[in-house]
């Protein structure tokens, strides 16, 4: 999984001018989740961007259940059958494992 990430960290770098650490990548699913495409975003709006591409990506993996409501934003609440582990590590691996699938899926890399 390594050797895959920083494959995709390098095409990220190049192609998205990112820092190439894990709430860059998070931001950028963020952003194709939200459907805005590439503007400028003040603090806030980043800070949204950043949790809806983990928990979207959590939601995937089945830690987080995400309810849509026509005209809102998507709600994640936690997933009562498979609890998200404490350990920030694992939680790191997740997001990464799920951060390869994604951008498989979406053939950018």
């Amino acid at each position: 999984m390594n050797q895959k990430w920083e494959v995709l960290i390098a095409r990220l770098r190049k192609d998205f001018s990112i820092s190439g650490d894990l709430l860059s990548v998070l931001f950028l699913v963020g952003i194709q989740e939200s459907g805005e495409g590439f503007r400028h975003f003040d603090q806030q709006e980043k800070t949204d961007l950043v949790k809806l591409g983990k928990y979207t990506l959590l939601s995937r993996a089945g830690y987080y259940d995400k309810i849509t409501i026509s005209g809102r934003d998507p709600l994640f609440i936690p997933s009562d059958e498979h609890p998200l582990p404490k350990d920030t590590e694992a939680i790191d691996n997740i997001l990464k494992k799920e951060v390869l699938f994604y951008f498989h899926e979406h053939h950018i890399v």
